[in-house]
């Protein structure tokens, strides 16, 4: 049996299983669904690349119980309404066993009660609003909540990056929303002044009447809760106004993308982030990573990597003891499996669909890249 590029040999065995029981030959489908195109389609690309990795690795090592892993890639653009759609597409078709995505929480939302109501498990990688998980016991998700990034982003704003009067530009959707409010109500007990708060409508091309708003509101610097394309464009015009305001962003920044975009203008932008490429337990899935697709991964791709790990995980270990393989019994592996490695950190769900704490770091654009930021 070959061994897969990154794959521990233990964790190998366990996916890959030797039981007799097994009567199917037939391909373990999971659905996948994120932005594939348009503004945002350079963070489906991170889940359609990581899961492709790992569905390959899988299958070279002889697949789960004798069985291949196959991937039905949906795009959503990033839309609520076609997230609802493609949910409705894996719903109805019997051989999707579970579901990885959507990348926002709206299109994760949208796509949660089709997906419930057909007993399929979705782990949404990069879904953080506290709502998501409180759809159903079918919604899972890999990265921390809204609510547990308070503290960091405060954290980064006044301890590390000596802000008491700050901006906060946030995208009007409901992740924005949400953390433009929670952020801005710690933020005041910690005793700093948020001077603006304005929210960044989609589709906007020019920005400067948002910059001139706030340079008039005079803040040591700009929180920008944003994604990578918008806040490209953003970080143009703000610089051509003002080169040397500070700026922290959300970990939504982090891809190459937004730095490519700006062109410069990202020069300086920190942010926190629940992954680093470099941590002891994603070395070898970096070295993997980059080998493969001639970049390192991000959390969005190590996010999607460790949701893929607790499906095949739960399905591998219905079939090593000899269960029906159903959706209801994926479902109930997922709820209820021990501690699982994953290259973000240690994998539990704690009676809800959300792990356990994560630890978080701080990068800041340098050049062409992220360094850590202290």
């Amino acid at each position: 049996m070959k061994r897969p590029a990154f794959l521990a040999a233990a964790a190998l065995a366990a996916l890959v299983g030797t039981s007799s029981h097994a009567q199917s030959t037939d391909p373990i489908v999971i659905g996948l669904f994120g932005p594939m195109s348009g503004e945002r389609s350079a963070l489906g690309a991170r889940f359609k690349d990581a899961a492709s990795m790992y569905v390959d690795e899988v299958n070279a090592a002889g697949g789960i119980d004798g069985r291949d892993l196959e991937l039905m890639i949906e795009d959503s653009r990033g839309a609520p309404r076609e997230a609802a759609n493609i949910a409705q597409k894996f719903a109805s078709d019997p051989a999707v066993m579970a579901v990885i995505g959507g990348q926002t929480s709206t299109e994760s939302m949208a796509a949660g009660p089709i997906l419930a109501e057909a007993s399929l498990a979705q782990v949404a990688p990069t879904a953080g609003h506290p709502d998501y998980v409180k759809i159903s016991p079918y919604q899972f998700r890999t990265t921390p909540t809204h609510a547990s990034m308070v503290d960091p982003h405060v954290d980064l704003l006044i301890d590390k990056m000596g802000m008491n009067k700050i901006a906060i530009v946030y995208f009007k959707d409901d992740w924005g929303m949400v953390t433009n409010k929670m952020v801005g109500e710690r933020l005041s007990e910690r005793g700093a002044e948020v001077v603006l708060s304005e929210a960044m409508i989609p589709e906007t091309r020019d920005f400067r009447p948002l910059v001139t708003k706030i340079l008039a509101a005079k803040p040591d610097g700009v929180f920008l809760v944003s994604h990578y394309a918008e806040s490209a464009l953003f970080m143009q015009q703000l610089r051509q106004a003002d080169p040397d305001l500070k700026v922290a962003g959300t970990d939504t920044l982090n891809d190459p993308k937004f730095i490519e975009l700006a062109g410069g203008a990202a020069e300086g932008v920190v942010m926190p982030t629940p992954f680093l490429a470099s941590a002891p337990a994603a070395i070898e899935f970096t070295k993997s990573y980059r080998a493969k697709f001639d970049t390192d991964p991000n959390y969005y791709s190590a996010f999607t990597w460790d949701a893929m790990l607790i499906v095949t995980t739960a399905i591998r270990t219905i079939l090593d003891e000899g269960k029906p393989l159903t959706r209801q019994a994926i479902r109930d592996q997922i709820a209820d499996a021990p501690p699982l490695q994953g290259v973000s950190g240690t994998l539990k769900y704690e009676g809800t669909g959300d792990l356990g704490a994560r630890a978080i770091s701080y990068i800041v654009v340098k050049g062409d890249g992220y360094q850590p930021f202290e």
